[in-house]
């Protein structure tokens, strides 16, 4: 049972010393009080180390995402990207029956290429407005002392178009932002269908 402790312990590290330390004492004390003295009792109760260990994770950042109410109210990106791959991690982990895991699969596969086509796309267009703009002006100042009007007319097309590119940077973060929030939202909704509370948490919450 100490290996198995161990094991799960050594998994937790993106978890603060503290909650690190309140985790295992809690899984520790259930498998003591239970008599689960070997490692193979400790994975038949509550799945391997690191089942229990994502499943652990997992619950612990939608928590912190969910609970704290400034960052509920503008969570910052790489916390809500973080804990897209955490609840994958555990949904992969969580024990389901083959049919169920393909469409599971095939649903957060969907998601997530849609999400990166979509951030792609819009990239390539905004920065390909800048690219445009460089050009036109370097047309511009290149022309000015050939055809003043030609260069005028560059150079005004490139500074519109640097005009544009400075007002659709914000939208192409505000979309960034909102198909991260969404595929947050669709992981955070599977995983909610799919996880299941284990015996140790079942206890403590009766």
């Amino acid at each position: 049972m100490n290996n198995y402790i161990k094991e799960f312990s050594g998994y937790l590290g993106q978890l603060g010393a503290t909650e690190r330390d309140e985790v295992v004492s809690f899984y520790q004390e259930y498998l003591e009080d239970g008599e689960f003295e070997t490692y193979d009792q400790a994975v038949g109760e509550l799945g391997s180390p690191k089942q229990l260990a994502r499943k652990v994770l997992a619950d612990y950042s939608i928590r912190l995402l969910d609970g704290t109410p400034n960052q509920a109210a503008e969570p910052k990106a790489q916390s809500e990207v973080r804990t897209i791959w955490i609840i994958i991690l555990a949904i992969l982990s969580t024990p389901i029956t083959i049919p169920i895991a393909i469409v599971v699969l095939a649903i957060m596969f969907a998601v997530m290429v849609s999400a990166v086509a979509i951030m792609f796309a819009a990239a390539v267009i905004v920065f390909s407005i800048l690219l445009v703009a460089v050009v036109a002006i370097f047309f511009g100042i290149s022309l000015f002392g050939i055809n003043g009007w030609v260069a005028m007319t560059y150079l005004g097309g490139g500074l519109a178009a640097i005009g544009a590119f400075l007002i659709l940077i914000p939208a192409l973060v505000w979309l960034i932002r909102g198909l991260i929030r969404g595929t947050l939202a669709i992981s955070k909704w599977l995983y909610a269908k799919l996880s299941r509370k284990n015996k140790a948490e079942e206890r403590r919450d009766q």
